[in-house]
């Protein structure tokens, strides 16, 4: 086995308790970034843009489509990426003004986005952009709901925390003891298999194990019951693999143990609790006038397309629908800043569990990034010496979504599309950066 497949080790201590009892590292240890922060610039095309609060004509949008196919394809983004070349140094510019204006930059050439940002503590105006369709010229509002895609394993891993504190479950309960009747392709391995495994992608399975069948016509109890022909290629919490489908037994888990589908739980103890009023699991939301219409490039400009469906059948892996106003609360609960989880709760959740890797995590190869790893429903990471960040993306033919949190800071962002813009996690390591900058001074 060569070192790039080689399993990567655990964080958890040994034996594995009953209970996570995460430790997290002190992000207080700042270390001088030995590369560049980049800032992204469309140069000169963006140099003065149009006003990103309103609605961009779709003259001026076409124009600035042409002039990034002419700078090498539309994702020029990638001038201004994280570890692009010939971009500014971070520390040249670490004001608001400049965070916005970096923002606002990538979502100029989109046809749709909103964001929110929290900067020490302090809520920023929310930031609206472009169009929920193309074909019928309907603004982006606060409360335009976007697909969340793999976003939505965040509030897998909450949920599982809130059914934790009610005495419900335990993150240490064998699977075989709440799941019984699965069948697995290794008994002895199966056995070994914790309710926490599944939320921090370390249970050993093949990765991406039936996401083919996610994609194909192939419902969610077939693929269920077809789990003993996965191999397992490490021990549970040995190495991580990421799954969509094996996540999703936290689901199963939930109705398992408190009696209600994970639906119903989801909506019960975080939509309403938190008061997020348009956010929501399943298919449903696609008939919300609210609901932005998917989007992707072709033939020189964005066209709206189908929305996907298929990932709605693994719910608590990408089934999330929200708005950006959604998304401000999901932000604030999880910086500690309004009444939604426990310190413990946001401990375990932002934990580093298990080790991974810079491509495993779908980063660049930016040597600033660091100590990547995965929590519960979350990607952790240090970036020029930071640590503590806790990052998730997710991706849907024609939605994206990214969303990065940094709770000692008391800061974090939250970008959504109704488009499929390579590399946009890119947004959130510029805000990393941005905020590593920032401590340094």
């Amino acid at each position: 086995m060569n070192r790039k497949k080689m399993p990567a080790p655990i964080i958890m201590p040994k034996p594995i308790p009953k209970t996570i009892r995460p430790k997290i590292v002190s992000p207080r240890k700042w270390i001088k970034s030995a590369g560049e922060s980049l800032q992204g610039s469309l140069g000169r095309l963006l140099a003065q843009p149009p006003s990103f609060h309103g609605v961009i004509g779709s003259i001026d949008f076409l124009c600035i489509v042409r002039h990034l196919l002419r700078c090498g394809g539309l994702w020029c983004l990638s001038q201004f990426a994280v570890a692009g070349e010939g971009a500014a140094q971070m520390r040249s510019s670490t004001g608001l003004t400049q965070l916005q204006s970096e923002i606002e930059r990538r979502a100029a050439v989109l046809p749709g986005a909103a964001a929110v940002w929290v900067v020490d503590g302090k809520v920023q105006p929310i930031f609206v952009h472009g169009f929920q369709s193309m074909d019928d010229i309907r603004p982006v509002t606060e409360d335009t709901i976007f697909q969340l895609a793999s976003l939505s394993k965040s509030f897998a891993a909450a949920a599982v925390s809130v059914a934790v504190a009610q005495g419900q479950l335990r993150w240490g309960m064998p699977i075989r003891d709440v799941l019984p009747t699965i069948s697995w392709s290794d008994s002895e391995l199966a056995a070994k298999l914790r309710v926490y495994h599944l939320a921090n992608q370390s249970t050993g399975l093949l990765p991406h194990a039936f996401t083919n069948l996610v994609e194909d016509r192939v419902r969610y109890p077939r693929m269920i019951a077809r789990m003993n022909q996965v191999p397992f290629i490490c021990p549970p919490g040995s190495c991580y693999s990421y799954q969509n489908v094996a996540f999703s037994l936290i689901g199963d888990v939930i109705r398992a143990r408190t009696g209600l589908d994970y639906s119903d739980f989801v909506q019960q103890h975080l939509f309403l609790r938190l008061k997020m009023p348009t956010a929501s699991l399943g298919a449903a939301a696609l008939k919300d006038e609210r609901m932005a219409s998917a989007h992707v490039f072709s033939d020189d400009r964005w066209r709206s397309t189908r929305h996907t469906q298929r990932y709605y059948k693994v719910l608590p892996a990408a089934g999330v629908n929200a708005s950006i106003l959604d998304m401000r609360v999901w932000l604030l609960a999880h910086l500690g800043l309004i009444d939604g989880f426990t310190e413990a709760q946001l401990d375990a959740l932002q934990n580093r569990y298990i080790v991974s890797d810079r491509g495993g995590g779908h980063y660049p190869e930016d040597a600033r990034i660091q100590q990547v790893g995965y929590g519960l429903g979350w990607r952790t990471f240090s970036f020029s010496g930071l640590a503590g960040f806790a990052h998730h993306g997710g991706y849907l033919r024609g939605m994206r979504s990214e969303m990065v949190v940094h709770r000692q800071l008391q800061s974090g962002m939250v970008f959504l599309t109704n488009s499929e813009p390579a590399k946009l996690n890119e947004i959130s390591l510029f805000f990393a950066g941005w905020l590593a900058a920032r401590a340094e001074r």
